[in-house]
């Protein structure tokens, strides 16, 4: 598929899965579900935050990995937390989980990759700290958002951490269940995400292969963000 299309492809998703996140807001505040206009605003923001993030920094994201994106947040927020898929179907926390994991840990490569390359930089750093670097960003962001569900669920009464089975006490839910959730949530992501940084530690050692999907998607993204690398 030529780049163009993809892009188009792209652009169209980002505006249904947009279009859709409205609807969810409008109709969260006409029946008053106000958990779910809180998840519904979280996803509208996340949807925007390409768009926010290219004009503050011209960065060019493949279109390709963009895709993957959009579906991940469309996946995770809109159905997972929007129409609850996190309860119908046990595996989607483990699934959505360990491809975040994958997905901060592509991030975080090339964010140090970047920096590695950059013509204004002259430390060059070795493969094993580039994968280092790429492991620990995708578990630290991980760690945040856990922190961040415990805080929701403690602070708004709510179930963000998706524990099953929780007691209510005192008129609050008894959020030490959701501990077990959390504590699987970090496991499968730090596995993940070490799965991408050793991947990363071969391309960087340049001993992996040039068709394989990880080098033509790292490769897209240094042809299309010439700035950031010794390219021009």
């Amino acid at each position: 598929m030529k780049k163009d299309a993809t892009a188009k492809i792209a652009k169209l998703m980002q505006y249904f899965f947009i279009l859709l996140t409205i609807l969810a807001i409008i109709i969260s505040v006409i029946y008053a579900q106000w958990e779910n206009l809180l998840s519904a605003f979280m996803t509208l923001i996340l949807f925007l935050i390409p768009n926010m993030f290219y004009k503050r920094t011209n960065l060019v994201i493949p279109p390709i990995f963009k895709i993957i994106i959009l579906i991940f947040i469309f996946a995770s927020m809109y159905l997972g937390e929007i129409h609850s898929f996190f309860y119908r179907i046990r595996w989607w926390d483990v699934i959505m989980h360990s491809t975040s994991g994958m997905l901060l840990g592509y991030i975080g490569f090339l964010i140090i990759y970047a920096l590695n390359k950059g013509k204004n930089i002259k430390v060059k750093l070795s493969p094993v700290f580039i994968a280092i670097f790429s492991f620990s960003f995708a578990v630290s962001i991980g760690v945040i958002w856990e922190i961040f569900e415990f805080g929701v669920d403690s602070i708004l009464n709510m179930n963000m951490q998706k524990a099953r089975n929780l007691q209510e006490v005192y008129n609050y839910f008894d959020t030490r269940l959701g501990v077990i959730d959390t504590m699987r949530d970090l496991i499968v992501n730090a596995i993940s995400a070490c799965f991408i940084s050793i991947i990363g530690f071969f391309y960087s050692k340049k001993k992996l292969k040039k068709d394989s999907s990880f080098a033509k998607l790292t490769e897209e993204f240094v042809e299309n963000n010439p700035k950031l690398f010794s390219l021009d």
